[in-house]
């Protein structure tokens, strides 16, 4: 174990880093765009009709003279129809960006993400304009058979939606599942499914040993030189290694692969070993080779539920009554769903946010119809395919039909009391305790056992909620955009703005805001507060208005004028909307708590001016929060301001030039500022004048672009600052 440790630690750093160091990419400005050379290791189809490829560099222009270079990139085309292959030759103009995270607490480790693919740039383009074809590849079998197999797939579904579960459960091809389709998966319990995994691969192994097995038997002298189940599972390894060719070597079925040669050894050897050792091996294995495995979801949800099954089972079976084996078989199906369940419980909240437990009944009967039925169907196509295209076809449309019927009859039972999937961004101590839950369940169970479960669950139920001393406030860092969280002594929570990217599916607010709210404890908010109607600000509140309990909407815009996506949350969760009128309104108004919005004249021409202004005071200090006034909107805000002490003043605007910084120091003398912005923004915020400003009054400034999610706490007047670094508040 320790030598394992050892040189999986070794290897980490090689592949999280450059190989190179000197390498002359780490140089080169990142705002230019530059001319690339590579060759393209992989080709991911996207729902939306664009392609990522994964290039491997070796070339790139300087002064229109090529020089060597080398590394990874992620090319993204947002709308592509050419073909692509792995091992072609393309050069493409692109800005390389070396990807970095947003700074927010539970939010998605991208770039350790793409390091594990040995990707340390990412580049975009709009289409397949920007992209040359150097040389085309000439395609290597297994890639070209799977092609094949995924055209006949496409031409035999009877809609794009049934081809690509079909392509998910034959060639492990998840691409074109919709953005939909895995939702509606995930909340019926059946993602597993559709991965590749051991469950295929045991099939073919099966069916494999079982063909071996008579022929075996047909012959005496065969039998007496090696007994078969010596002989034969050594000679299912390429059969096995061939499907996993085919499928593309997921590491789900690259650990069951490799599990499987380890116990085909050892019964060629004669030896026994508990087959927790078998797994601790394999796993052991995979990460001293790609040490960064350890950090995905599919390693840590395939070994997780590896060791439930293997350590729950055997006490479980053992209850089983003296019944026909047929029912003893559903019954152990129904056991394993289980226990693979239970145990890998805690990292589906960690990286999903989803629990669904209609799973664990959905399981029961559409595992042994897609496991017993479907997959086996879908596997006699793929063999069909070569030989005899028509049969196939039918085969995939049968599969196709059976699939749609079992998802179709699925999605009744999650309107069952008690068993509809929810979202739930829960805090790092809840998770803690049903880790412990969890691992609980995993000793050998003693009576006392009992008690420690019920007190477990009594800590998770009466956990206290988050609360400050006085004032808090959160500036999420969301890129370009608006996402602040205002807490006070009371145990009120306002969320003004959810940031947002315009012409962009990455949703702002399940990624970064949603995940942000969980970790810092925060089960529902008092007021959610849309400054005014720009997808910065607005996009992300989507989501956060559909998984989270929310008291009061708050804005300035008619309800009817909203956008229709926010509509239709606030009428489906039946949120009740207060318009503010143009003015100062006071929310609260007591001696020590304060909480008012000020909105400016709603007919000014731009609508940054027409920003709904939060202000809240704790005694003497204040917080002003100012949206995205420009020079209109300040001096409607200075010229209506009753006198109130400002302490923490947000910039407008991101920092723009536009917004008069100037007026808003002189009148209102802060001690602490900062702004919400995206990193290297084509924008130039924050502006030098802003800036300048700032450094006249000697002022700091506190940035989301630099310094992540920034937390201000207010404690005896005074503003403790803490920016989120490496998982945590420093």
């Amino acid at each position: 174990m320790f030598l394992v440790m050892t040189c999986g630690y070794c290897n980490y750093g090689s592949q999280t880093g450059f190989s190179d160091k000197t390498s002359p990419l780490l140089t080169l400005p990142g705002d230019t765009p530059h001319t690339v050379f590579g060759k393209i290791l992989r080709v991911h189809q996207t729902s939306d009709g664009g392609k990522r490829l994964d290039l491997k560099i070796h070339h790139m222009l300087r002064q229109g003279r090529p020089f060597a270079a080398s590394g990874g990139l992620r090319l993204s085309v947002a709308e592509s129809e050419r073909r692509f292959m792995p091992g072609d030759e393309i050069a493409v103009r692109t800005r390389l960006r070396i990807p970095r995270r947003f700074g927010t607490p539970g939010e998605f480790d991208y770039p350790r993400y793409l390091a594990d693919r040995g990707m340390q740039f990412t580049g975009f383009v709009p289409d397949d304009a920007g992209v040359a074809m150097i040389q085309r590849a000439k395609q290597a079998f297994w890639p070209r058979l799977r092609s094949h197999i995924g055209q006949l797939i496409d031409r035999s579904a009877t809609s794009r939606d049934q081809a690509a579960l079909i392509r998910a459960l034959v060639i492990g091809d998840k691409d074109l599942l919709s953005r939909k389709q895995r939702q509606n998966l995930a909340q019926l319990g059946l993602s597993h499914l559709f991965s590749i995994s051991g469950f295929h691969l045991g099939l073919v192994a099966m069916f494999g040993y079982f063909t071996m097995l008579a022929v075996v038997r047909s012959s005496e002298a065969f039998l007496l030189l090696v007994p078969p189940r010596r002989l034969l599972p050594c000679l299912l390894m390429p059969l096995l290694w061939c499907y996993l060719q085919m499928v593309g070597q997921a590491l789900p079925v690259t650990r069951a692969w490799l599990a499987a040669v380890a116990v085909a050894a050892l019964f060629w050897s004669r030896r026994c070993c508990q087959p927790a050792r078998v797994a601790l091996a394999v796993a052991g294995t995979i990460l001293v080779a790609k040490p960064t495995a350890l950090f995905t979801p599919s390693f840590q949800l395939s070994f997780a539920g590896v060791f439930g099954i293997l350590i729950l089972m055997p006490r479980w079976i053992g209850i089983l009554p003296a019944r026909p084996i047929f029912l003893r078989r559903i019954a152990q199906l129904g056991m394993v769903t289980t226990a693979a369940g239970i145990v890998t419980t805690p990292l589906v909240l960690w990286h999903f946010h989803m629990l669904a437990p209609a799973g664990l009944l959905i399981n029961l009967w559409a595992g042994p119809v897609i496991g017993g039925i479907a997959i086996p169907v879908g596997l006699g196509g793929m063999l069909l395919s070569p030989l005899w295209p028509a049969a196939a076809g039918v085969c995939f449309r049968f599969m196709g039909v059976l699939v749609e019927s079992v998802l179709k009859l699925s999605t009744k039972v999650p309107d069952l009391p008690l068993l509809a999937a929810r979202k739930l961004y829960l805090p790092l101590p809840a998770l803690l305790l049903i880790s412990l839950m969890v691992a609980m369940l995993l000793l050998p169970w003693r009576k006392r056992h009992a008690l420690l479960l019920a007190a477990l669950l009594a800590a998770l139920c009466l956990w206290p909620p988050s609360r400050p001393e006085q004032l808090r406030v959160t500036a999420l860092s969301v890129g370009q955009g608006d996402a602040l969280l205002v807490s006070d002594c009371r145990g009120r929570h306002y969320l003004i703005d959810g940031g947002g990217m315009a012409h962009s599916t990455f949703d702002t607010g399940e990624r970064l805001v949603a995940p942000a709210l969980g970790r810092l404890g925060i089960r529902k908010l008092t007021a959610v507060i849309l400054s005014h109607d720009h997808p910065d600000h607005r996009n992300g509140l989507v989501h956060i208005l559909k998984h989270f309990p929310v008291q009061a909407f708050w804005c300035a815009i008619p309800e009817k004028d909203l956008w229709p996506p926010l509509r239709k949350q606030l009428e489906d969760r039946h949120i009740p909307v207060r318009i503010f009128q143009p003015g100062w309104t006071l929310v609260e108004d007591t001696p020590a708590l304060e909480t008012a919005v000020f909105v400016p004249p709603q007919t000014m021409a731009n609508f940054n001016d027409r920003s709904v202004v939060f202000y809240t005071r704790f005694r003497k200090d204040g917080i002003l929060l100012t949206g995205d006034l420009e020079s209109s909107g300040i001096d409607c805000l200075l010229k209506a301001w009753p006198s109130r002490p400002v302490s923490l003043l947000k910039l407008p605007h991101h920092g723009s030039r536009s917004s008069p910084v100037d007026l808003l120091l002189a009148r209102f003398s802060p001690r602490q500022v900062f702004v919400s912005l995206g990193f290297d923004n084509p924008f130039g915020f924050p502006h030098r004048e802003t800036l300048t400003s700032l450094e006249k009054y000697r002022l700091p400034l506190w940035r989301t672009d630099l310094h992540g999610t920034v937390a201000f706490d207010l404690k005896n007047g005074i503003w403790h600052v803490r920016s989120w670094q490496n998982g945590l508040f420093r």
